[in-house]
């Protein structure tokens, strides 16, 4: 099992995809977050195996609902994967709480 943690990242609701926000801002959002990710984590996972991740956003204010966080699971799963089709990918968990500090943890088995 690897651990992963990453700092820094926009709270991104899945509600600012729902709302028709033009591309060019959702393009912003997305290298914004690849630029944050590579920053902090240098390796891309191979195409080679299977994985199952969890996903822990911790909030210090206002904690989105754990549904409300597949925006950010993508644009994340987006950097840190070489390919992530359901055959490498194979299963997520999304947790979200309120915490002393803001990140998201990052489980992979």
């Amino acid at each position: 099992m690897n651990k992963i943690i990453l700092t820094g990242l926009p709270k991104v609701s899945l509600n600012v995809f729902y709302s028709g926000v033009h591309w060019t801002k959702r393009k912003k959002i997305k290298d914004q977050y690849k630029l944050i990710i590579k920053s902090q984590f240098k390796e891309v996972l191979s195409k080679d195996n299977s994985y199952s991740v969890t996903y822990l956003f911790n909030f210090k204010t206002r904690p989105l609902d754990a549904s409300n966080c597949v925006a950010m699971v993508k644009l994340i799963e987006d950097v840190i994967f070489e390919d992530d089709n359901y055959k490498i990918v194979n299963s997520i968990t999304i947790k979200s709480r309120k915490s002393k500090v803001e990140n998201v943890e990052i489980e992979i088995n």
